[in-house]
C-alpha cells in the first residue's frame, strides 16, 4: 500500500473515532447540566418581564401551550400575543385563553400583513417591540417563544435567571422534536423521528460560550440591551429573528448564554416531504446566516462517511494482522461511543422534559442508537441539497433570500 494513502485511510479512522468521542463528551455535559439546581443568583433574579409571542395558524397542542404560557411560576409578568389579522384560525384560540385566566394580564396585538421586503415572523415581532417601547411600561426583560412549543412551568424562571450576569447579553433554550401522530394512538413517522434525531443532534452541541447561537423559540433579553444594540434595526429586512440575535451579541462581544433546562417540547408530524421542507429552510437560513456554521455541518457529516469508508477499505482492500486490528478497534470504538451518546441524549431529556416525554421518545431513541449511518446518512443529503437555492416556504408563504437582511416575499 502506497505509504501517503494508507497515512490518509488511517489519519481519516482516527478522526472518526475523535469525532465518535466528542460526540459522547457533548452529550455527557448537556446531561450533566441538566441536572444542575439553578444558582442561588439566578434563582432570586425575578425582574418584571413580557412575554412576545407570535401566531399563525392552529398548531396541534396550541391549546396546551396557551395553557403552559398563561400559568407560569413568575412574580410579575405579561403577555403579548401577535397575529397577523382577526382572521387568522388562532385568534378564537386566543381569546378564549384570555377569557379563561382573566388574572393574567395579556393582550392580542393584530401586526398587519408583512411588507414586500418582510419576513411575517418578524414582522409580528417588530410591531409588538414597537408597542412596548410606545407603551414604556417599564418591563425590565423581553422574553420571546413560538407558538408550537410547549414550556413547563418554570420555563420563564429559568430562562431569565442568568440575565443577571453582565456578561450574558441573551439566553435561550432549544427545541426538541417530539414525534406526535395526529390520531390519538397512532405510530409516529418514520421521517418525524428523523427530524427528531436530527434536531437533537444540533440541541447536543449547544454550550456557554462565545459560539452558541440563539433560538428564537426560547430567548430572553434585558430591554436595555436590545435598545442599546438596536434590535429594531436588525430585525429589519430580515428572515430570522434569532440569528439577528446572535449577531448583535457578537457586536457587543457578549454571551449568549444556553439554559438546557429550558429545552422545550415541539411535537410534529411529519411526512417525507415535509421533512425535506423543514430541513431545507432550516439549513438555507443558516447558509445565509452563518456560512460558517452550515459548512462546518457539512464537513462533520461527510467525516463521518469518510471515515467509514476509510476503515472499510483497511479491512477489505489491504488486510494485513496490523491493519485489519486497527480498522476493527476504530469500529469498535465507534460503536461503542454511538451507544454511551444515545444513552447520555435520552438522560438529557428524562432531565430536562420528564419521564413521560423520555418513554414517548423511546422508538426515536432505539432509531438513533442502532443507525447512526442511515440518519447522518440523510442529514448530508438534505445538508448537500440547501447548497443551493434561496426560495424557502414558510408557513404557506415563499420568501427569497439574498442575505440576512435582503429578503422578497414571493
Amino acid at each position: 500500500m502506497n505509504d501517503l494513502f494508507g497515512w490518509t485511510l488511517i489519519g481519516l479512522c482516527i478522526a472518526w473515532g475523535t469525532q465518535a468521542v466528542l460526540a459522547v463528551v457533548a452529550q455527557r455535559k448537556l446531561a450533566e447540566r441538566a441536572k444542575r439546581p439553578q444558582t442561588q443568583r439566578f434563582a432570586t433574579y425575578r425582574p418584571t418581564a413580557v412575554l412576545i409571542v407570535p401566531f399563525k395558524g392552529v398548531e396541534p397542542a396550541l391549546k396546551g401551550n396557551l395553557l403552559g404560557l398563561f400559568t407560569q411560576d413568575y412574580p410579575d409578568y405579561r403577555l403579548l400575543l401577535i397575529v397577523e389579522d382577526e382572521s387568522d384560525p388562532a385568534t378564537p384560540l386566543l381569546r378564549e385563553a384570555l377569557s379563561q385566566h382573566p388574572d393574567r394580564c395579556a393582550d392580542i396585538l393584530f401586526a398587519g400583513v408583512a411588507g414586500p421586503n418582510e419576513g411575517q415572523k418578524v414582522h409580528n415581532l417588530i410591531a409588538a417591540v414597537q408597542k412596548l417601547q410606545q407603551e414604556d411600561a417599564g418591563e425590565e426583560v423581553w422574553v420571546f417563544a413560538d407558538s408550537d412549543a410547549v414550556p413547563g412551568p418554570n420555563w420563564l424562571a429559568e430562562l431569565v435567571g442568568p440575565l443577571c450576569q453582565e456578561r450574558t447579553a441573551v439566553t435561550t433554550g432549544f427545541r426538541w422534536l417530539i414525534p406526535d401522530p395526529p390520531e390519538a394512538g397512532g405510530a409516529a413517522t418514520f421521517w418525524s423521528k428523523i427530524a427528531s434525531i436530527l434536531n437533537s443532534s444540533a440541541a447536543g452541541m449547544i454550550r456557554r460560550d462565545a459560539f452558541t447561537h440563539a433560538w428564537g423559540g426560547s430567548m430572553a433579553m434585558r430591554v436595555s440591551t436590545a435598545q442599546s444594540a438596536d434590535l429594531l434595526g436588525r430585525w429589519r429586512g430580515a428572515i430570522s429573528d434569532d440569528y439577528q440575535v446572535t449577531r448583535m451579541c457578537r457586536d457587543l462581544g457578549k454571551r449568549v448564554y444556553f439554559v438546557p433546562e429550558c429545552l422545550v417540547a415541539s411535537p410534529v408530524d411529519y411526512d417525507f416531504n415535509g421533512l425535506c421542507n423543514f430541513a431545507y429552510r432550516q439549513y438555507v437560513i443558516t447558509r445565509i446566516h452563518a456560512p460558517l456554521v452550515f459548512f462546518a455541518a457539512i464537513f462533520i457529516n461527510a467525516l463521518y462517511f469518510l471515515g467509514l469508508a476509510a476503515a472499510a477499505t483497511l479491512l477489505v482492500r489491504h488486510p494485513t494482522p496490523d491493519h485489519t486490528r486497527f480498522a476493527i478497534g476504530v469500529f469498535v470504538i465507534v460503536f461503542i461511543a454511538n451507544q454511551v451518546r444515545a444513552t447520555y441524549r435520552r438522560l438529557a431529556v428524562k432531565r430536562t422534559l420528564g419521564p413521560e416525554v423520555c418513554a414517548k421518545l423511546k422508538p426515536t431513541f432505539t432509531l438513533e442508537r442502532w443507525t447512526t449511518p442511515l440518519w447522518l446518512g440523510i442529514n448530508l443529503l438534505l445538508l448537500i441539497r440547501a447548497t443551493v437555492g434561496k426560495t424557502i416556504s414558510w408557513r404557506n408563504i415563499r420568501y427569497r433570500i439574498d442575505g440576512p437582511q435582503q429578503i422578497q416575499r414571493l
